[in-house]
């Protein structure tokens, strides 16, 4: 039995604006707006080439999402509707996704003319026989290649042909035209494309909206170009929104309105318009100056503003998916560490030992408390289908209430680890003196004896080593420099290779990010076996849970189990979650929510609603909470 999504009822759009013109909305405390049909921001990289499969550019998946339209795309309250697709299916296990097209969908050139091909269901089945062929060295891979049925196998096939050092009796053409029989995805018709997924994945709506390796492809285009496909926005075909009709790598990019596009009266800026940030200059410099339409404030830039008539203008960042943690290395080279780390009690001292607002404080001076994080996997950006937070589901949302910094808690978990673990003369049972090698990170001796020695290593980033600085204090300071010495090291060179990977530390700090719509994205990597349990921890229990909770497609039952899980890791201190990403302020020229919440992809222009004058921060507060409202009532499905 089939699920059957049907199409949704378009929302009344935010603040009463008219999709298809410039029409002025209603807006608290501010009324005779002028608009404009530009949108100006920037870009700071060179790009050598705008190939949205291989790209390693954040920017140029930026330029690719607002020109090649995917199945489906969110609203502004980040709620998945019809774009390419106009309908959809699943089965109930959620692994069979069945999608109809739209009809003459047009493929446009970088002068915006129709080039005669139309969007097919073949489009998006070679989409995955491109990216499906090492030999076009498609980026991010990882997920799709797991999650498509046959798509793993079919790839490693290619790879072990192509590689001088593999011995193999494959056959490179037979393999390849074996694709449509091994590989989960389907034409089923000239409009209907089919995916047939190795597990259950009640997140791939979310996969379509952030992966590029989704996005359909002319194939007899690309092939015929080989590797100048994409090399430049002449060597591209467009089916969004907007086509790039100018690219100068050093200067310039200009996005066009497509004026074939299927939605063209929902697309109310006529022109973006990329300028290159000059050397020594900053986004803020080029707000100021009226070049760009908005720019992220940083801290030290915060406060400089303030008695400025930009003062008013501040408002706060919103969403951060990522989240900066304290890593633990289990399988030490330093015995001192090695024993304690093993025990919980310690653990879980430091955990008390760290106040939070205060490491925020180094990125916000202002309003440190909003960047506090608890949780693994961040708030609001994860919903099941009834718009409840993944993280308010139980454990998590009384961690997330919970502040950690208790000293007195830090130093009584700490008295408990040293009774377990030292004699009454404060010797570490079982570990002698030495010296520990961790070169190139660092080399220092321990004696066996309190206070245990923990060495932390950070980059050479100056805001880092400040970071480092201050761990280094509350921690002595909580738990007691007679029972803890943290000795600080700091990488000049390449992080990973010097020090993560060889385990050259025993506390560093790093950040992991929500990629996808599903705590899976996170915590099925970090389970003992886990491409993300650099700490080498052993944990059963939560490998238990996230087998039930991968088993599981009801939403409810599997984020009930994620958040179980993730409990588990936060409440035993295996890591140590700390501070969001999130930065800074930000000043605009648009209005905010007019344009699609992308959780997981990149920003995109449609329906944005450019003004020319500076947004009072009042005013964005004001908007924001009647959208909040909107957006809760649009998420839970009334």
């Amino acid at each position: 039995m089939k699920r059957t999504f049907t199409v949704l009822l378009v929302l009344a759009v935010l603040l009463g604006l008219c999709a298809g013109c410039q029409k002025k909305p209603t807006l608290p405390g501010v009324s005779d707006f002028v608009y404009k049909d530009t949108y100006r921001t920037y870009f700071s990289s060179d790009y050598p080439s705008l190939n949205y499969y291989s790209t390693v550019y954040a920017g140029v998946r930026g330029l690719m999402a607002n020109c090649i339209d995917g199945l489906i795309e969110p609203d502004q309250y980040g709620v998945y509707k019809p774009s390419l697709a106009e309908s959809w299916e699943v089965n109930d296990d959620r692994t069979v996704w069945t999608f109809h097209l739209r009809k003459d969908i047009k493929w446009v050139n970088s002068k915006g003319e129709d080039t005669g091909f139309t969007v097919t269901a073949d489009d998006f089945v070679d989409a995955i026989r491109y990216i499906g062929d090492p030999q076009n060295d498609a980026y991010g891979m990882r997920v799709i290649r797991s999650l498509i049925s046959g798509l793993a196998d079919y790839y490693w096939d290619l790879d072990d042909i192509d590689d001088p050092d593999e011995e193999t009796d494959l056959v490179r053409s037979e393999v390849v035209a074996a694709f449509d029989e091994r590989v989960g995805v389907k034409a089923l018709d000239e409009l209907t494309v089919q995916y047939t997924l190795n597990t259950g994945a009640p997140y791939f709506m979310s996969l379509i909206e952030s992966s590029m390796l989704l996005l359909p492809v002319e194939y007899s285009y690309a092939i015929d170009l080989g590797e100048d496909f994409g090399i430049d926005h002449e060597h591209l075909l467009f089916c969004g929104a907007y086509y790039i009709s100018e690219y100068e790598r050093d200067k310039k990019i200009t996005l066009t309105k497509n004026p074939h596009y299927w939605d063209a009266e929902s697309v109310t800026i006529k022109t973006i318009e990329y300028q290159k940030m000059p050397d020594g200059t900053t986004a803020l410099e080029m707000f100021k100056r009226n070049e760009i339409d908005e720019c992220v404030v940083e801290s030290e830039e915060y406060a400089s503003l303030q008695g400025t008539e930009w003062a008013e203008s501040l408002a706060p960042t919103e969403h951060s998916s990522s989240t900066n943690y304290l890593w633990l290395d289990f399988e030490s080279a330093n015995p001192e560490f090695k024993t304690f780390i093993h025990n919980e009690n310690f653990r879980r001292a430091l955990q008390h030992a760290i106040d939070r607002e205060s490491i925020a404080y180094l990125r916000d001076s202002v309003t440190p408390k909003r960047l506090v994080r608890n949780t693994i996997c961040a708030e609001e950006i994860i919903y099941d289908d009834k718009g409840k937070d993944y993280t308010d589901y139980e454990p998590l949302a009384a961690i997330k209430a919970t502040d950690y910094f208790n000293k007195s808690l830090a130093r009584e978990y700490m008295e408990k680890a040293v009774a377990e673990l030292c004699d009454s003369e404060g010797n570490i049972l079982g570990v002698e003196a030495t010296t520990v090698d961790m070169l190139p990170v660092a080399s220092y001796k321990v004696d066996g004896k309190l206070p245990v020695t923990v060495l932390y290593v950070g980059t050479d980033d100056e805001d880092e080593i400040i970071m480092a600085q201050l761990l280094e204090k509350m921690i002595e300071e909580a738990i007691g420099s007679d029972y803890i010495d943290i000795q600080l090291a700091f990488a000049t060179s390449s992080f990973y290779s010097t020090v993560a990977d060889p385990l050259n530390y025993d506390v560093y700090y790093d950040s992991l990010s929500v990629t996808y719509s599903d705590p899976s994205c996170i915590l099925a990597r970090m389970t003992t076996d886990g491409a993300e349990n650099v700490g080498l921890y052993e944990v059963p229990s939560f490998d238990e849970l996230i087998e039930k909770a991968l088993d599981t497609s009801d939403l409810s039952e599997r984020y009930g189990y994620f958040a179980e899980a993730e409990a588990f890791l936060i409440q035993g201190a295996y890591v140590i979650p700390m501070i969001s990403s999130l930065r800074g302020y930000y000043m605009t020229r648009s209005i905010p929510y007019t344009e699609p919440l992308t959780l997981f992809g990149n920003t995109r222009y449609k329906g944005m609603q450019v003004i020319d004058q500076v947004l009072p921060a009042k005013t964005i507060a004001e908007i924001k909470a009647d959208y909040e409202v909107k957006k809760a009532a649009a998420l839970a499905g009334e």
